[in-house]
């Protein structure tokens, strides 16, 4: 059977379309965008969050932004965590209205491992002797080798970026690394009931409603590159 070049043509089209409107479509894709801390596993997630955006409200350092339509249309106007701006406040977490943020306490939440790079780290190349992300860390996972070489403890890591927004240099030595991120299970029996909530108490109290507007319109401006920063 013989095909025309006409014919061949809208064959390679219409399976380059189909790829791309199956690549957008495709809720695998997900599983490459890092979560809020607390974030259920991806398929529920998904199903739970209702896209309302009060966790990047909340947000004090602007570390959630909506997914745009290149992450997928599932994932269009879901949260996504820049882990280097997250401090771990939760409050994203206690102002999650539908539990696709689990209501954990921080020592749950791992949003993945800090990774130093000692081509830019003052203490490894022997520029001065630097001690900041070792004195940073609250939950012991840096340790100094020969008390001075930096060293992340993996199993000690929950990613919460402290050491990085510590690190003197520029650009930084140290990164947050997705690998380690823990997802949250869902609570059984609590589908039409409230979470438990075991956040604890505020640390930043929620803004007026006039604040509270004026600062989602600045955010969505400045992410959709309608507004400078």
């Amino acid at each position: 059977m013989t095909i025309s070049r006409r014919a061949l043509l809208q064959l390679a089209g219409s399976a380059a379309v189909s790829g791309a409107v199956l690549g957008l479509t495709s809720v695998g894709r997900a599983q490459n965008l890092v979560r809020p801390p607390g974030a259920l596993d991806e398929p529920d997630f998904l199903a739970s969050c209702s896209r309302c955006l009060r966790c990047l409200d909340a947000c004090a350092p602007v570390a959630i932004k909506p997914a745009s339509i290149l992450s997928g249309f599932a994932n269009i106007g879901t949260p996504v965590l820049e882990t280097n701006k997250c401090i771990l406040c939760m409050e994203c977490i206690r102002t999650c209205p539908t539990g696709a943020l689990g209501k954990i306490p921080k020592t749950e939440v791992f949003l993945g491992t800090a990774v130093i790079v000692k081509d830019v780290c003052f203490a490894w190349k022997k520029t001065r002797r630097c001690k900041e992300c070792e004195k940073a860390c609250k939950f012991k996972a840096v340790k100094l080798e020969q008390d001075r070489f930096p060293v992340i403890l993996a199993d000690k890591c929950n990613g919460c970026g402290i050491c990085m927004r510590r690190c003197p240099t520029e650009p930084k030595a140290i990164y947050i690394s997705p690998e380690g991120a823990r997802r949250t299970h869902r609570q059984e029996g609590r589908i039409l009931t409230a979470l438990n909530d075991r956040v604890g108490p505020y640390e930043v109290q929620p803004a007026a409603f006039p604040t509270w507007l004026e600062n989602r319109i600045q955010k969505l401006a400045e992410h959709y590159g309608l507004l400078k920063k």
